[in-house]
């Protein structure tokens, strides 16, 4: 395992609260730029070449810029890699919203408004990511030796290279005024013993403006994950969920769902009449899996191995397993077999994204074996989630040990901007097959 690159260089680079905070107030002042739009607009409306609707439709779509932005701040804890891409979806899906606002208004608009509008925030917000918020190295200073160490067992290989994570070692109890680095962070062992003198030092960082982080605190930031070997008593109470988010997300579970089922159900039955003409057997079959508040429940699928007696040992699905059919080796791949699970996403015990539900057998052993495990049963359990997007399908215990520290990450920081990147890059896998047995 290669061990983080330990550095010292000349304080060159912006304060990370500077810059965090200069990204702030460049995404603030990005209403100037849609003020513009609407003063351009006007001067088109004089000089005849657009209708009073086109200004008016500029002028509104200032909320959808300000929905935007608002997500992207949800998103703010998201590992630096993850940030263009997110940046991308949560624009367009706000602007993308617009029409349906105006729809549900029942108000007309103009298309080619929403456009610019669009493309002035899009153009705004991409400049603030690049001047500001590119850099994807962590460089974080220590003080306890042990740390660099700490660090490289809490992550994965892939997690920890140069380009990743830099540490750069911190002479205690030098002020901050005189280090001659700059980073983005200090890391500290929360398992020191108490000594005045380091809270003395510790307190003169925090009114330098210098951020302060556990191991922990770091390891997530760069992996997108839950470290769960370290959870404690104390990391309990952070996994709490939040009413409107829940209620917001039960209804849109709905509305999509049932908007959609002229699609999905005849495609279901299609894909169904392919499974039963390649093998024989039903079509679907089911099996008992863990819901949230860690109810049992049915779960739908469309049959993709051969019909066999049933078993009461379950197991895990292998890569090229031999069980699984010609026709259900590509309805995997494509996630068709999961689409009988919109039933269950009707009927309150799925949503559309979630943490992927585990056979309650499963669910027992594994939570016996890690004791973190139940905490993923704080949500509805998803057709995908970002577990699946991240690190794809799970076939023993260790891999399943990986994907629960992504599944609690999510239950942590669930939110609607956190749903919308989960979304996009489920298109992304369906369309690559990412993770698929």
């Amino acid at each position: 395992m290669t061990p983080p690159v330990v550095t010292s260089r000349p304080c060159a680079e912006p304060d990370p609260a500077r810059r965090d905070g200069a990204l702030l107030w460049w995404s603030l002042l990005g209403l100037l730029p849609q003020a513009l739009g609407y003063a351009i607009a006007h001067k088109m409306q004089h000089a005849g070449w657009v209708t009073p609707l086109f200004p008016a439709t500029v002028l509104w779509c200032a909320v959808s810029y300000l929905l935007a932005t608002r997500w992207l701040h949800q998103g703010a804890h998201l590992p630096p890699r993850e940030q263009g891409g997110f940046l991308l979806v949560v624009i367009t899906v706000a602007f993308l919203l617009t029409p349906l606002g105006f729809a549900l208004l029942q108000a007309p608009y103009s298309r080619g408004a929403v456009l610019m509008a669009y493309m002035l925030a899009l153009a705004w917000l991409l400049c603030g990511h690049a001047l500001w918020g590119t850099r994807r190295t962590l460089h974080l200073a220590y003080v306890d030796a042990d740390l660099p160490y700490v660090l490289r067992q809490m992550l994965r290989p892939q997690e920890q290279g140069d380009d990743r994570l830099r540490l750069t070692s911190w002479v205690a109890g030098l002020p901050a005024r005189k280090q001659r680095v700059a980073v983005d962070g200090v890391v500290l062992d929360r398992l020191a013993d108490p000594d005045p003198q380091r809270q003395q030092w510790i307190s003169e960082l925090k009114l330098q403006r210098i951020p302060l982080y556990s191991a922990e605190a770091a390891a997530e930031m760069l992996s997108g994950r839950k470290i769960t070997g370290t959870l404690g008593e104390q990391d309990l109470w952070q996994l709490t969920n939040y009413p409107a988010y829940d209620i917001a997300k039960r209804m849109l579970d709905l509305g999509l769902t049932l908007i959609t089922m002229p699609l999905w159900v005849p495609l279901c039955m299609a894909t169904g009449l392919a499974v039963k003409f390649d093998s024989p057997g039903p079509m679907l079959y089911s099996q008992q899996r863990m819901g949230r508040h860690g109810r049992s429940f049915r779960i739908w699928k469309l049959r993709s191995m051969r019909h066999e007696p049933a078993s009461h040992t379950v197991q895990f699905a292998k890569q090229q397993d031999d069980r699984i059919t010609s026709v259900g080796r590509f309805i995997r791949r494509t996630r068709l077999d999961e689409l009988p699970q919109l039933w269950n996403v009707l009927r309150g015990e799925m949503s559309l994204i979630g943490p992927r539900p585990e056979q309650a057998e499963f669910a027992h052993h594994f939570a016996a074996a890690m004791p973190a495990y139940p905490y993923r049963h704080l949500v509805r359990p998803g057709l995908t989630g970002w577990a699946q997007v991240q690190h794809g399908y799970t076939d023993s215990a260790e891999q399943t040990a990986i994907k629960l520290s992504y599944d609690l990450y999510y239950v942590t920081h669930c939110s609607m901007a956190l749903d919308l990147l989960i979304a996009y890059k489920t298109v992304r896998t369906v369309l690559t097959g990412f993770g698929a047995r």
